[in-house]
């Protein structure tokens, strides 16, 4: 059963010039959003419709995660208005008992209808949490389908401005209805937590708090379309056509059937704006701006996806939580459920359960101890402290160069690392953490044909926590341009690699196998090199942030200082292993094209080239 809500937010009340403002203030886009205090009158006013009609339960399929219980019920499909008149379908999860109670909204284009399907990386769209339980435990789970997804209307436009408005406006119309007792949070992972600092940033008067896990925070450019302003275009392709866009038609039969639904061309879209301009300042959210509280939860796992902008300051009351492990199973498990429940208490239910008197940081320490409490991030008490390339070898792995890392900077000059990008014998399988090769049985080695530099076995363990960045000199002959000017460009894709010792047995194994030897990734960046330019003001040594905005071409076999940002990290490297640095110019995830031609890494000392570690 289904039944329209005529709740009419942000239109139709008031003075026809007050209604006019409010539409043309949601159709210029996100630097014409209203300021909070214009909306919550008009939207008491507009909200005062009835709930939605109570869904027959034997014609819902059981939630993935477990059923809802007796002692709770769903209202289906009620279409909610927003201000330029598109409906947005929501299901509300509530108790049955009357009464008013605290919601949690989740919103995403991942469909709402499909919570049959269990939490697991087989559906890794499936990141609401278990909403049963969240139900059970007294709150109201609004489940909403993101403008043109799902079974709402509208156009879909990828955080455009729109989007954003009406994650205001839901806010709002759900403060006020007859289940809500006036406090919103938000909740959900990944594109849930993405919507979450949409909405915040405008400061809803009825949203109380927000618990993004797992989101990007405020620049989608950034943050993992164009990282370091390379198209990564391996996962939003995979994104957009699988997880999203084709899910809608090819396992959704129940779809609106009109002729524009899901038309959006993301692909082209990305493609048609590889710098930092009006598309995507228009789709990044103000984190300073935001004011209610936040309690972002992250993984150090998650580079090039969510991490950045899980480590992101609010201008509010902010705890942060960043785990190790797998994100999409840690959701439902004590470990991020147990502080969700005490903060979601805390400030909807007004429960003093002392919370906010805690430690305000707490992270997992990857090869150290675990979890540990802090009162700050990044650390006050880190160092930056560098770690120099050198020609080598370091007797430690098979590559190209097989240089050298050492925390003494070099003496005097020494010739150039250089390599040909790509190299011929790169194959396309297991570019996890480097540019792969098909050793002599066919198994994939992932260092013989780049560039490595490795330290010496560390005499003691050392923590790296907090920022990373390599700051490098080097110059290209490399284009991409079919009309062979002398405009050079290149890419310079870093990993930051953890080698164990390995024993005799498996080191005689290995060489038989012929692949590389084990290492871990522990951080990775990457940088276009004609966005080297710096925003001074915003950039620092272990912060180096590009403008993104007026690439410049390279000449070629002209030396170059890049400062490329390293996503940030924390771990322990144990005495015995090594610290090895790897270079290459593609690695399965980024946009390579045509581009071609023979890269130089400087590291003497009038250019000494070195990685900055925010050492413990």
């Amino acid at each position: 059963m289904r039944k329209v809500l005529q709740g009419i937010v942000g239109s139709g009340v008031g003075d026809p010039s007050r209604r006019n403002f409010l539409k043309g203030a949601a159709a210029l886009g996100a630097s014409a959003l209203l300021p909070s205090s214009e909306l919550p009158a008009q939207a008491a006013q507009a909200a005062q419709a009835p709930a939605g009609s109570q869904t027959e339960q034997g014609l819902l399929k059981p939630l993935g995660d477990g059923p809802l219980g007796d002692d709770a019920t769903v209202d289906k499909d009620v279409m909610v208005r927003m201000g330029d008149g598109v409906r947005i379908a929501c299901d509300v999860y509530r108790p049955k008992a009357p009464g008013r109670y605290p919601v949690l909204y989740a919103s995403s284009c991942y469909i709402k209808d499909a919570v049959w399907v269990p939490t697991g990386s087989m559906y890794n769209y499936r990141e609401t949490g278990n909403i049963a339980r969240w139900v059970k435990r007294g709150y109201v789970y609004l489940h909403v389908d993101i403008r043109g997804s799902g079974k709402s209307e509208g156009h879909y436009d990828f955080f455009g401005p729109r989007e954003q408005r009406d994650h205001y406006e839901i806010i709002e119309w759900a403060g006020v209805q007859p289940w809500s007792n006036g406090k919103v949070g938000m909740f959900g992972e990944s594109y849930y937590g993405m919507s979450q600092w949409a909405a915040a940033w405008q400061n809803p008067p009825h949203l109380a708090c927000i618990a993004p896990y797992e989101g990007h925070s405020a620049d989608i450019y950034r943050e993992f379309s164009y990282i370091g302003g390379i198209l990564q275009c391996d996962f939003m392709n995979h994104w957009w056509n699988n997880s999203v866009r084709d899910r809608h038609f090819l396992d959704y039969p129940e779809h609106p059937k009109r002729a524009d639904y899901m038309d959006t061309d993301l692909n082209r879209d990305l493609v048609l704006h590889p710098t930092y301009d009006e598309y995507w300042k228009s789709r990044t959210f103000d984190v300073k701006a935001v004011k209610v509280p936040v309690f972002s939860i992250g993984a150090w796992g998650s580079m090039g996806l969510h991490l950045y902008g899980d480590l992101q300051k609010t201008s509010g009351p902010m705890k942060m939580l960043v785990n190790s492990g797998n994100s999409q199973k840690l959701f439902q498990e004590p470990v991020v459920e147990e502080p969700l429940n005490r903060w979601y208490d805390y400030w909807l239910k007004g429960i003093d359960n002392g919370i906010m008197k805690e430690p305000p940081v707490r992270i997992f320490v990857r090869g150290g101890q675990g979890y540990r409490d802090e009162q700050e991030w990044p650390l006050k008490r880190a160092q930056a402290r560098k770690l120099y390339l050198r020609p080598g070898p370091s007797g430690a792995v098979e590559s190209l160069n097989d240089g050298a890392l050492s925390w003494e900077p070099a003496v005097g000059s020494a010739p150039p690392t250089s390599y040909d990008s790509p190299d011929v014998e790169w194959h396309l399988w297991g570019g996890i953490v480097g540019s792969t090769v098909l050793g002599a049985h066919g198994l994939p080695n992932t260092t013989r044909r780049i560039i490595t530099f490795t330290s010496a076995p560390l005499e003691q363990d050392l923590e790296v926590s907090g920022p990373v960045a390599l700051h490098l000199w080097a110059s290209t002959t490399g284009t991409d341009d079919y009309k062979f000017t002398k405009a050079c460009d290149a890419h310079f894709i870093a990993n930051l690699m953890d080698m164990p010792p390995v024993s005799g047995e498996l080191a005689a194994a290995i060489k038989t196998l012929d692949v590389s030897l084990p290492a871990s990734e522990v951080t990775k960046g990457a940088l276009k090199a004609s966005h080297r330019a710096l925003d001074r003001e915003r950039s620092t040594p272990l912060f180096p942030y590009h403008t993104h905005t007026n690439p410049q071409p390279l000449e070629p076999g002209k030396v170059y200082e890049f400062a490329i940002q390293l996503m940030p990290t924390c771990w322990v490297f144990k005495a015995g292993h090594r610290i090895r640095l790897d270079l290459q110019s593609f690695d399965n995830a980024t946009h390579l094209g045509n581009l071609r031609g023979t890269d130089s890494f400087y590291h003497d000392a009038e250019r000494p080239s070195h990685l900055l570690l925010s050492v413990v």
